[in-house]
């Protein structure tokens, strides 16, 4: 067993009353909620459940039984390890009193980069500069640089190349005045950004715990 290393194989898989702990070759245990495996295997009994497989690559986990063939898995480390380092992240943020300027540099990073990508996902990125203001953006175009997502940093330095100007400008008070400057072939803009974005953060996936993980070991549930 050597030294933990993020994106390490999967050796095995254990289920839990509400989750999935996946043991790793490099000694640590990552837990995903059960529903990340499907609808069909929750249903799943002690023994079918133990029949899973690992993809390719032995990142990801799926259930043949349950017509799982994904080349990623129905359960995959990338993810469950960029989702541990995020709420690290954030729970180092609710001990700072929810103030992002008292984290460290390495969550201070994590946590912009999960506003953008929850943001990104379901409001858009105009969302996630309304939610969280300028220095936000900035924030998160910096941790783009260091975990070298050129897809998505493109996207966005794009959108703030567009909207930037607007939202720095001395004629806007609030995010409600960045709404209403944006209409027409400008909103159309920044529709496809938005689109654009929804396949450039999957770069992240990975990203993000190469530059920030190994995760730590999930704790007993």
């Amino acid at each position: 067993m050597g030294a933990a290393t993020a994106g390490s194989p999967v050796s095995d898989v254990i289920f839990e009353e509400k989750r999935i702990l996946v043991l790793l070759t490099d000694g640590r245990s990552l837990a995903a909620p059960l529903s990340w495996a499907g609808p069909a295997v929750a249903e799943m009994n002690a023994s079918e459940r133990s029949n899973w497989v690992t993809t390719a690559d032995g990142r990801g986990v799926n259930w043949p039984a349950a017509g799982q063939t994904s080349d990623d898995g129905a359960v995959n480390v990338w993810n469950i390890e960029q989702d541990a380092l995020f709420e690290e992240a954030l729970a180092e943020l609710k001990d700072m009193d929810w103030k992002p300027e008292k984290l460290s540099p390495r969550s201070r990073s994590l946590v912009a980069l999960w506003r953008l990508v929850a943001d990104g996902y379901n409001g858009g990125l105009l969302q996630f500069l309304g939610n969280w203001g300028i220095t936000e953006v900035h924030v998160a175009l910096e941790a783009l640089t260091e975990t070298e997502a050129t897809q998505t940093s493109e996207v966005l330095h794009e959108f703030w190349s567009v909207v930037g100007p607007i939202a720095e400008s001395d004629a806007i008070s609030t995010i409600d005045d960045v709404y209403q400057a944006i209409s027409g072939d400008l909103s159309t803009r920044l529709d496809e950004l938005d689109e654009r974005f929804w396949v450039a953060a999957e770069e992240l996936t990975r990203r993000v715990p190469i530059t920030y993980g190994p995760a730590a070991s999930a704790s007993s549930s």
